[in-house]
């Protein structure tokens, strides 16, 4: 994985979770609104453990190349 899709993919991730976590504490939990904002946050979430795998197994690939 590039650095630079990593690093917008983390980004995006970050946006994701803090936008969602802002917008759950100001709706009322039940409402559509609040479920759609939790999905997004789960979306952040997921999507900021496959980048943080994706980066440590192109490491541990790199360490294995090299020696």
């Amino acid at each position: 994985m590039p650095p630079e899709v990593g690093r917008a993919a983390l980004g995006w991730a970050a946006f994701l979770v803090l936008a969602s976590v802002v917008l759950l504490l100001t709706l009322t939990p039940g409402t559509p609104e609040y479920v759609v904002t939790l999905f997004t946050l789960c979306l952040g979430l997921l999507l900021g453990l496959i980048v943080v795998a994706g980066v440590l197994v192109a490491r541990r690939r790199g360490k294995r190349e090299d020696g």
